[in-house]
């Protein structure tokens, strides 16, 4: 388990502009590596954070996660996340993707709703108004 410092790093380090309407704090970002559902990235890894959007469909509790961000050896990171209105920790998901570049981050590691709210949209898909 990794300490308190790493997720505390990433919150400061995620964008502030343009990410949802859920506050992206410590705490979100301790449980999407403690509830991943494979391997992710060491969160040390995580140098940049391009694009994320966070948002609870029923305005408490539930929450829907995207994220693009870079490791520190240029590789390309995605997680796609969600947890039901118990939160983390009862019923949710956490697919995370690292890539080399960051097209196949896209395409592969996000799915067509997730680059569409990041407004990353692959060509023939239509983005978010």
């Amino acid at each position: 388990m990794t300490d308190q410092t790493q997720f505390e790093r990433l919150a400061r380090l995620a964008p502030t502009d343009g990410t949802g309407e859920v506050d992206f704090d410590d705490y979100l970002w301790r449980s999407l590596f403690e509830y991943a559902d494979g391997p992710a990235p060491d969160p040390d890894d995580i140098v940049q954070i391009t694009h994320m959007w966070a948002t609870s469909p029923e305005g408490y509790g539930s929450l829907n996660i995207a994220l693009l961000g870079r490791l520190t050896d240029g590789r390309w990171v995605t997680c796609v996340a969600w947890a039901d209105t118990t939160g983390f920790g009862c019923q949710q998901g956490v697919d995370w993707r690292v890539n080399d570049t960051r097209n196949r981050a896209i395409s592969q590691g996000l799915d067509k709703e997730s680059r569409a709210l990041l407004d990353l949209s692959l060509p023939g898909e239509e983005a978010t108004s």
